[in-house]
């Protein structure tokens, strides 16, 4: 399965961007681009995985894994745990993603859960690796 997520634009302090698959689409909110610093900016473009993530925070989720992201701590990467997640502003963000149905015009997201859960189910029936192409 590859997904595709195509950068749209900025706006206060997030990024907003189309994910689609066969038909499917939904609104994601990220932090604003701050050259890839942890915790605080947008995940470059570029190809990822997928990957299952559980935590305490965040069960039943997804993690962005790929060059420079890894799902755990690693030595040498600079980035880990950017999960997909709900959230309403993107200053709830810590460099990670929200999905949404809407983004409002002051830039906060309109029903994240549906969405996540509409995401979740696509990817739970998933076979095989899951890909996602950042534009």
């Amino acid at each position: 399965m590859i997904l595709t997520m195509t950068k749209m634009f900025d706006m206060k302090d997030g990024r907003y961007s189309i994910l689609a698959w066969e038909g499917h689409s939904w609104w994601v909110m990220e932090r604003s681009w701050d050259f890839n610093k942890p915790n605080v900016s947008c995940v470059p473009r570029d190809e990822y995985t997928l990957e299952s993530h559980s935590s305490q925070k965040y069960p039943n989720t997804w993690a962005i894994v790929g060059d420079g992201v890894s799902h755990l701590p690693t030595e040498g990467i600079p980035r880990f745990a950017c999960v997909l997640h709900t959230a309403v502003y993107p200053m709830d963000l810590q460099g990670c993603l929200a999905p949404a149905r809407a983004i409002t015009s002051s830039g906060h997201t309109i029903d994240s859960r549906v969405a996540m859960d509409e995401i979740r189910e696509l990817l739970n029936s998933a076979t095989g690796p899951i890909k996602v192409m950042m534009q």
